[in-house]
Parts: structure tokens; C-alpha cells; sequence
């Protein structure tokens, strides 16, 4: 049964994908009316998370905050959808890189290159990256349960070039890359909620927040520039995105320091537009253990 349901699930997806894009924001609009005013999908979280990132703030500031962020949640999920049947030409219209030289001059050199981002704006149209970029793109991501939807959503994703690689295998992968003189990017949003007992907390929006040591000790083992990632949204349906080093030899640098500058940079971008951050996300769900330091 439950197989049957993931095949008919996936199928109604695709057919949605096939929509004209202004009717699919019809639909975004009546999903955000949906659940907005009448389930309430985790709204008190929402509110929660806003309150406490920004104490300054009034209520009302919070609930215009928190009411576009759900107009936006529900674009992205559209758009999360039609990534199943747009074209490249379409999605090289919506998803514009202002700085591929940055990037691209790290190919020509014959480097490698490991990309951070977060969860903010639309991350699932990065999926067009290859056909934007000169590397050979890694997508870092983790697998879904639902081996059916899982399948769906890496097919989805690869369309253009791309190379889903889970969590567990992409270092092995990187040194495959590497032996075989191939530049890569490795793309990954580092920003999710980790174990309780991650060895690195720090405070972020106010609040003391555990992320993964991974993407550091990802750079340290690869020695790759790392660059950051940041999308603005232009208008519905279009984004830009553009490129910053963030480190340049992450060997060189003191313990950790990687991760705190990435924490800055999406402090500050999100607190410039909180509204495209993932809030609905149970992000501070875990508390630091006593014994782990906060840095």
C-alpha cells in the first residue's frame, strides 16, 4: 500500500510539473491560504524561531515577517515541483549566477572548489548549476527514507548534470575526483539541525545553535578554496545568485574557523531579508551539552 501510494504520489507531481508556471503560482497562492489560515502548519514554530531571532522586533513586525516567509515557502515548494519539467533555458532565465568568472577561474587553474550555502531563497533550482559552471558538479545531499520519492527526487535534481552524492560517500568520491585530475564542485548546504551532540556550538540569531563539523573537516582533508553561496529573490519565480571566497587555504587557518565565518555570512544575509529563510525548520530543537563549549 504504502508503495503504491509513493508511485501515485510521484506521478501526480510529475503531472503538476507540466503546468504553465502562472498557473502553478495559482495554486502556490491557494497553498498559502491553506495552510496558513486553515491548518496552521507550524506556525507557533515560526513564531517561535522569528521571536527569538529578533527580540527587538514587535509582534506585528513578526507577523508580517512570518506571513511572507509562508508566500515564499509555498513558491518554493511549486517551484521545488516544476524543477521536474522545466528546461534549461527556462531555468537559465529564473536562476542567473552574476559572478561565474569567479568560479570558473578556479577550473581553469585546475582546482577544485568546495561550495556552502544554506537553506534561504530557492536552493533546489541549483540544480542547473552544471550548465552554468565549468566543474564537474557534486550535489551534496541526504538520501530520503522513501526509496520511491528518493529515487524521484535524485532523478529530478540530476537532470542537468549534476552528480547526487550522499553525505557518507563524498569525501571517498572528492579523492576519486582528485586521482583523476578532474576539477569538481562540491555543493552543500551546511545549515541543517545536527546530532544533540555535535563538538561545535556557537551563537546564531540570537540563540545557541550546534552545527556540522563536516564541511571544516571537509576543507581541511581537500585543502579547496571554499566559496559561499547567496541567492536573492528578484521577483517570483527568479533568483541570482552569486559567489564570495570564504577561505582560500583552509589549512592555513585556526581550527574551526571556517564554520564561523560561514555562520557570520548567513547571520547577516539572513537578517537583511529574514522572510526567505527556512523557518518552519525545528532548527533549535536540540540544547548544548554542558560539556561542549560555546565558541
Amino acid at each position: 500500500m504504502k508503495k503504491a501510494l509513493s508511485h501515485i504520489g510521484t506521478a501526480l507531481m510529475t503531472a503538476f510539473s507540466w503546468l504553465p508556471m502562472w498557473l502553478a503560482y495559482l495554486k502556490s497562492d491557494f497553498l498559502f491560504y491553506l495552510i496558513y489560515y486553515v491548518i496552521g502548519y507550524r506556525k507557533r514554530v515560526v513564531i517561535k524561531n522569528l521571536t527569538n531571532a529578533f527580540p527587538k522586533k514587535n509582534s506585528e513586525e513578526i507577523e508580517t515577517i512570518s506571513k511572507k516567509f509562508f508566500r515564499h515557502l509555498c513558491d518554493i515548494t511549486v517551484e521545488g515541483i516544476m524543477l521536474k519539467s522545466l528546461s534549461v533555458e527556462q531555468l537559465k532565465r529564473r536562476m542567473k549566477v552574476t559572478n561565474p568568472e569567479l568560479v570558473n577561474r578556479y577550473f581553469e587553474e585546475g582546482k577544485s572548489v568546495l561550495v556552502l550555502t544554506m537553506h534561504y531563497n530557492n536552493w533546489e533550482w541549483n540544480s542547473v548549476l552544471p550548465q552554468l559552471l565549468k566543474h564537474h558538479i557534486l550535489l551534496v545531499y541526504n538520501p530520503a527514507r522513501n526509496l520511491i520519492f528518493d529515487a524521484y527526487m535524485k532523478k529530478t535534481r540530476s537532470r542537468f548534470g549534476g552528480e547526487l552524492i550522499s553525505t557518507k560517500k563524498i569525501l571517498r568520491t572528492l579523492f576519486q575526483y582528485q586521482q583523476q585530475n578532474q576539477p569538481s564542485l562540491t555543493w552543500l548546504s551546511a545549515d541543517q539541525r545536527p546530532k544533540w551532540d555535535t563538538r561545535f556550538w556557537t551563537t546564531f540569531l540570537n540563540r545557541e545553535t550546534g552545527f556540522f563539523p563536516g564541511p571544516e573537516s571537509l576543507a581541511r582533508h581537500t585543502n579547496q578554496t571554499v566559496l559561499y553561496q547567496h541567492t536573492r529573490k528578484i521577483s517570483r519565480g527568479y533568483y541570482e545568485t552569486t559567489f564570495s571566497v570564504l577561505a582560500e587555504n583552509p589549512k592555513e587557518l585556526p581550527p574551526d574557523e571556517i564554520l564561523k565565518r560561514y555562520v557570520t555570512q548567513i547571520e547577516k544575509d539572513i537578517q537583511q531579508q529574514p522572510e526567505y529563510y527556512l523557518w518552519s525548520h525545528k532548527r533549535w530543537k536540540n540544547k548544548r551539552p554542558k560539556h561542549i563549549p560555546l565558541q
